[in-house]
């Protein structure tokens, strides 16, 4: 638990509990020692010659001395002789005569009588004993009182300085371990910071690069696409182009030739003028004299009319994938300068359900591409070009 400044109850409940253990130990110290025994003295009956005949000495020596030599009760003190001069008190006084000496010198200053002085040993005065200094008062109850206070002051001091020290070493304890938690704390949400913008980096990267491909694949898909749709249309452009010349070839006539210049001929015999003569023709009245156009001619319009056409028309991807013959026939009635009389129209059916497809596209083509550019040499032939049926092959195409 963190101890605070703001509640010293745990404080102040340990100095108590402090102060009152060291005022129990003072006040039950240890217990003042016995008096030690005595010892006995053995009681005999001793007549008056006998007490007389009693030496003093010691019951337990071996022997009885002719001059026993009285032993010293206690030791005497050991004086230091000082200089003179160096110690300013007073030179204590000379030690007193004990009363027991005082009474054993009246004893043997009294006269004995003849038989017993002759038996008794002599006596031997004993040396003075020192004056036993008075030994110091204790200390008095106000001084132990005062005494005790201080050293429960002390202890009390002591227990506070220790509780702050411990509530110092815990703060600071508390306060690195804080402070390493922090650190931790912002050193992993640093790491995850730079681990999420590294991933984020990556998916980035990787994200930008797979589009990058997807690009380039895309964009080269399209250009080899577009490269083998051209090869095909210029082939069948081509081929196309070779079927016409070869149709022309196939159906040219001297004979047409031979009478288109004489028709001429006649024209200009006649008086007519030129201009008019093609006026006529190109608005093909029922009293002009229309020209019909032989079936190279009309073969050769066909296929510039075809190819106009087949430019202007989107094939449907399902009709380019599929290898059913669906060939809708659109027809048309045109202008002398291309364009439409009214609407175009499908003039066969299928039940392919493509067909209905492809028909849409060849109309909306139709109208796309129109007006078409009809050659000048076709216009003397209006009659017979003004109703076209032109067939749209998607084969023509791819």
């Amino acid at each position: 638990m963190k101890l605070t400044t703001s509640e010293p109850g745990m404080v102040v409940s340990a100095l108590g509990h402090a102060t009152f253990l060291v005022a129990g130990l003072l006040a039950f110290s240890s217990p003042s020692p016995l008096p030690e025994n005595e010892e006995a003295i053995a009681v005999e009956m001793v007549d008056a010659s006998a007490l007389n005949q009693v030496t003093r000495g010691e019951r337990s020596a071996e022997k009885v001395e002719e001059q026993p030599t009285p032993r010293a009760e206690r030791q005497a003190e050991a004086v230091e002789r000082k200089e003179e001069g160096t110690d300013k008190q007073d030179a204590p006084a000379p030690p007193t005569r004990p009363a027991e000496l005082k009474t054993s010198d009246d004893n043997a200053s009294a006269p004995l009588p003849p038989s017993r002085a002759a038996n008794l040993p002599k006596l031997v005065e004993k040396p003075p004993e020192p004056v036993r200094q008075p030994e110091k008062a204790g200390p008095s109850a106000a001084e132990i009182a005062e005494q005790k206070r201080e050293e429960l002051a002390k202890l009390a001091e002591e227990a506070e300085l220790a509780s702050n020290a411990r509530q110092a070493e815990e703060a600071a304890k508390a306060a690195a371990k804080a402070k390493s938690e922090a650190e931790a704390k912002a050193r992993a949400e640093a790491q995850a910071k730079a681990k999420a913008e590294a991933l984020a980096k990556a998916e980035a990267e990787e994200a930008a690069k797979e589009k990058a491909e997807a690009a380039a694949k895309a964009k080269a898909e399209a250009e080899a696409k577009a490269k083998i749709a051209a090869a095909a249309k210029a082939k069948q452009e081509a081929e196309a182009k070779a079927k016409r010349e070869a149709e022309i070839a196939k159906n040219f006539n001297a004979s047409d030739i031979a009478k288109l210049l004489q028709s001429k001929e006649k024209a200009q015999s006649s008086g007519a003028a030129a201009p008019q003569l093609n006026r006529t023709a190109s608005l093909g009245t029922e009293r002009g004299a229309s020209q019909k156009l032989s079936p190279s001619l009309r073969g050769q319009l066909i296929g510039i009319i075809q190819d106009q056409l087949m430019k202007c028309w989107n094939v449907p991807i399902a009709l380019a994938n599929s290898r059913a013959n669906v060939v809708p026939q659109v027809r048309m009635k045109l202008n002398t300068d291309g364009s439409l009389i009214g609407q175009p129209g499908v003039v066969n059916s299928s039940s392919d359900p493509l067909f209905s497809v492809a028909a849409n596209s060849a109309l909306t083509a139709t109208r796309r591409c129109a007006p078409l550019r009809i050659p000048a040499q076709f216009a003397a032939y209006y009659d017979d070009w003004r109703d076209v049926v032109v067939n749209f092959d998607a084969r023509d195409v791819l």
